[in-house]
């Protein structure tokens, strides 16, 4: 009974960021509103959707037609590329939307030889340019399960398609998609959260979302109430991209079979066109960045950087480390809780992981105006402001497990669905209590699901950036805010070497996590 008291406690604590930013338009005022909520609000509202839709337009274009050649055809080294179109998620949005500055901004490498050689003039740093930007990175969440999809299930479909005479295109449009756009559909939420939470890249090209009005509010206009109006409104507006996702998924269509769809073998020009258009996806999602930057990083003395790359890193892997320990400490808690409820979650479970949804900006905003209410209510005098909370490492350990509790919790609860409840039952029936039967039998067996829920949430804390930009204590740095101060101060060269960090950390749980999803394949 005390578990499960504990497992409800952090819950509804892991909640209420959500809940204050929801109720603040009730108790908190918003002395500059008259302006934020005129031309302000719908400058910043326009430039969110027509970024989120146009980047997720591209990332469809590029996921579901990688999906699709990976898994229809075979052709030479497709393997390794199915691979390499997974490891563009190891790059923030942030430090990819850096290094095609430094290529094709208006005074990039790139953009002066084709000024000077061609007489074309090219600039990325425009709505367009960071949309292209974007999707390049982020297309793998809609590649991942849209590649799952049609990798299975689709044979019969298919075939019979084929043997009524549709050609290649047809089967695409007419089978394809209709079966697979479930999945699509949920890869595509993914990317249009992405876009919304992105601030680094914005903030760096000079565009305006509503992510970026938070912060003007904020730390521009000094005004609260009207940065968590802002964050309602986002609520809002993801909220409805939810509820339009769920529709299309009901509206699914349901595969035909469970066998692994059998390739055609491409030749001739066709097998050479494929090859050299998935390489060029390759190319720019992945080489060219990561390229840029180390050319960068090698362009720059380095040796009075590494004391603050240092120190960069170690606070990166500290939080990461508290972070994720206090993540699965929840996400076990409510998996034990399901197993005594014979594997049915709970409605509090389900509401924690719904900060994941929500831009890390919302969630920051949140934790922050609860710290300052528990602040001034118990009149906690720690610090020489008189706050205790707010700049905190707890309250930043805190708040990332608010933000990443889903992504802790799916692998262990896949990992716990997949232990059958005999054996709970058969401990039960020796007498062994409920709490020693999951430390003793069910734990052990969940430690590959611990091992990719610790990677996932390590990583995404090391990414991100709005969340971490808002609450990281006073002279707290992490990797993600000195590649954020470099680029700011257009000190581009010098942000290279602690966003190569970054990438080069998060490619390890990538292809780790990605070779544990093949072997479960199969």
């Amino acid at each position: 009974m005390m578990l499960r008291g504990w497992a409800n406690a952090l819950a509804v604590l892991l909640c209420l960021p959500l809940l204050v930013v929801a109720l603040s338009p009730l108790f908190l005022e918003a002395p500059q509103w008259s302006f934020v909520g005129g031309a302000f609000l719908w400058e910043h509202l326009g430039g969110s959707l027509e970024l989120a839709f146009g980047t997720l337009l591209l990332a469809l274009v590029f996921g579901v037609g990688a999906a699709w050649v990976v898994s229809v055809f075979d052709f030479p080294g497709r393997r390794v590329i199915s691979w390499l179109f997974v490891l563009p998620l190891a790059l923030p949005t942030y430090i990819a939307a850096l290094a095609f500055a430094g290529l094709l901004g208006p005074t990039g490498t790139w953009t002066v030889f084709l000024r000077e050689h061609m007489g074309i003039e090219v600039d990325v740093m425009t709505m367009p340019g960071l949309c292209m930007v974007l999707a390049l990175v982020l297309f793998p969440y809609v590649y991942v399960p849209a590649r799952a999809a049609f990798s299975g299930g689709l044979s019969d479909a298919l075939e019979a398609s084929r043997t009524l005479g549709a050609g290649p295109w047809r089967r695409f449009v007419s089978v394809g998609l209709p079966l697979a756009r479930p999945a699509i559909a949920g890869g595509g939420l993914l990317v249009l959260m992405e876009t919304l939470n992105d601030y680094g890249a914005v903030k760096y090209y000079g565009l305006h979302t509503i992510t970026t009005g938070i912060f003007r509010a904020w730390g521009g206009l000094y005004d609260r109430g009207s940065a968590m109006r802002l964050a309602v409104l986002l609520v809002v507006l993801v909220i409805t991209l939810i509820v339009v996702e769920r529709m299309l998924r009901r509206r699914g269509l349901r595969t035909t079979d469970h066998r692994p769809l059998t390739r055609l073998t491409l030749s001739g020009p066709r097998r050479i066109l494929v090859l050299i258009v998935c390489s060029l996806l390759v190319l720019m999602s992945l080489v060219v960045p990561i390229g840029a930057l180390s050319i960068d990083a090698l362009s720059v003395p380095g040796a009075h950087l590494l004391p603050e790359l240092f120190s960069a890193t170690l606070n990166t892997l500290h939080v990461g480390a508290w972070a994720a320990g206090f993540t699965l400490l929840v996400a076990l808690l409510l998996a034990w809780k399901a197993r005594q409820q014979q594997g049915r979650e709970s409605r509090l479970g389900q509401l924690a992981e719904l900060g994941y949804v929500v831009p890390g900006a919302v969630i920051a905003v949140g934790a922050m105006a609860l710290a300052g209410l528990l602040d001034r209510a118990v009149g906690i005098v720690g610090t020489a402001s008189g706050l205790a909370l707010i700049g905190s490492l707890p309250l930043l350990v805190y708040a990332f497990g608010a933000r990443f509790m889903a992504v802790a919790a799916q692998p262990i609860k896949a990992g716990s669905a997949q232990q059958p409840m005999l054996l709970d039952e058969a401990a039960r029936t020796l007498g062994v209590p409920a709490s020693r039967t999951f430390l003793r039998v069910n734990l052990p067996l969940l430690r590959p699901a611990l091992v990719a829920a610790a990677l996932l949430t390590a990583l995404e804390v090391m990414k991100e950036l709005p969340l971490t930009l808002i609450m990281r204590p006073f002279d707290f740095d992490t990797l993600s805010t000195t590649v954020h101060e470099y680029a700011r101060i257009e000190q581009t060269r010098e942000a290279a070497l602690p966003a190569l960090v970054i990438v080069l950390c998060a490619l390890l749980p990538v292809l780790l996590l990605h070779r544990l999803h093949d072997k479960r394949r199969g």
